[in-house]
């Protein structure tokens, strides 16, 4: 008999905690409030997901959409499994990539009585729905938010992935290793884009890294022609040998596309954050070439020889067709813990949900590896993976190959030539 991801998740829990599975999972209870599905039917209970299905992120917010479905599909089949006789429905909404639309969405969430969000993706929209999240008890899940200025203890905001403090760290240790010194840290100019640009540039500075030159570019603009060219001419008047790139899919499609045809920028090493992985505009013929001329590579949380991650992903390429990009497994895992929660807290209460979310986690292992939660809410364990844009028969292609262990790159294979 095969063992799907979540069976081993649990399967692992009962070992973690020394108790044999039937025991764990007749210690989780049915939340007494519910949705007004007649009980002779179970119960329903609504999952609000807000999701990025337009706007800069909405490359990789289109997969995302496929992911719930196989995440809820799977939490659904194993609850049934283990005799719940209930059910987890996804409430769905497009918040653009916007902050005022995913506090909307929130808003709109909690009128329905709803007590669990998955989302938002970027971190400058969880920033926005904080308070409305602490004040109304709303457990916030997000698969994707990064920025280090959001690790906050005892707050209603939960991060299945660690924060850019790790992954800045990361980024830094590669560009060096491949022999940048002096580098450009062109960003977004948001929470997400500031955060990391400003980790970055201490960690590259204590690498001995010679000089870390700071260029925020604001952000939304339906064309960077402008922002490309004053960032050549920044490359240019201080002979920076590197420029790292901290973007989501559209912007840094858009830049790369201009970098392309400028003789300065495509003279010079790039580097980039995880935002743009999976963006199919970064497959282009254009980009694609730029990215084997500058020997483009990039970081992404990736948690290293994870068999469930294989296994995840193969599920997703046969029901849905797609490969899954940066954040897939940690929105699967979001969506598992979730569930797993609310039947662990006995009612649907906020307060309830986060407490029992915080146990959940520190016996749950899934695609994104070990779920645990540090002090501030976020994943307490993460690995570092590196990526590349490599030329195959079909024409460009997304492809791990390396990870970061500490100080240390390890390649996998070598992405170019």
């Amino acid at each position: 008999m095969k063992i799907t991801v979540a069976q081993i998740g649990l399967l692992l829990i009962g070992l973690v905690i020394g108790f044999p599975l039937g025991y764990l999972v007749s210690n989780f209870s049915t939340p007494s409030q519910t949705s007004s599905s007649p009980a002779s039917q179970g119960k329903e209970y609504l999952i609000g997901v807000t999701l990025p299905l337009s706007g800069e992120l909405s490359s990789i917010g289109k997969i995302w959409e496929k992911v719930v479905y196989l995440a809820f599909d799977d939490l659904n089949n194993e609850v049934k499994a283990y005799g719940f006789n209930v059910t987890f429905k996804p409430v769905i909404l497009d918040d653009g990539t916007q902050d005022d639309k995913a506090l909307a969405n929130v808003q709109s969430f909690a009128q329905m009585g709803i007590k669990v969000v998955i989302g938002p993706a970027a971190s400058s929209q969880v920033k926005a729905v904080k308070a409305f999240a602490d004040a109304n008890h709303i457990v916030i899940i997000s698969p994707s938010s990064t920025a280090p200025t959001l690790a906050i203890p005892n707050d209603f905001i939960f991060r299945t992935v660690g924060s850019d403090a790790k992954q800045a760290k990361a980024l830094a240790t590669l560009a060096y290793s491949q022999g940048a010194r002096t580098v450009v840290v062109f960003h977004r100019n948001d929470e997400y884009g500031n955060a990391f640009a400003s980790f970055f540039a201490n960690y590259f500075t204590q690498l001995n890294g010679t000089k870390v030159y700071d260029l925020p570019y604001q952000t939304g603009l339906s064309d960077y022609t402008s922002e490309v060219n004053a960032l050549a001419s920044k490359v240019q008047s201080t002979g920076a040998d590197a420029v790292v790139l901290i973007a989501f899919d559209t912007d840094a499609a858009n830049i790369l596309a201009h970098a392309a045809s400028s003789n300065v920028l495509s003279s010079v090493r790039w580097f980039l954050s995880e935002g743009p992985h999976g963006a199919q505009e970064l497959l282009s013929p254009t980009i694609g070439g730029f990215a084997q001329k500058v020997k483009l590579l990039g970081t992404r949380p990736l948690f290293t020889h994870n068999p469930l991650y294989d296994e995840f992903a193969s599920k997703l390429k046969e029901k849905y067709g797609v490969e899954p990009t940066v954040f897939c497994d940690n929105l699967y895992d979001a969506i598992q813990l979730a569930g797993w929660a609310i039947l662990r807290a006995g009612s649907y209460d906020g307060d309830a949900i986060r407490s029992a979310l915080v146990e959940v986690a520190k016996h749950y292992y899934g695609p994104s590896g070990w779920a645990m939660f540090d002090e501030n809410g976020d994943k307490a364990n993460q690995d570092y993976g590196v990526w590349a844009i490599v030329q195959s028969g079909q024409g460009y292609q997304f492809m791990d190959v390396g990870m970061i262990q500490g100080d240390t790159v390890i390649f996998t294979t070598t992405p170019y030539k």
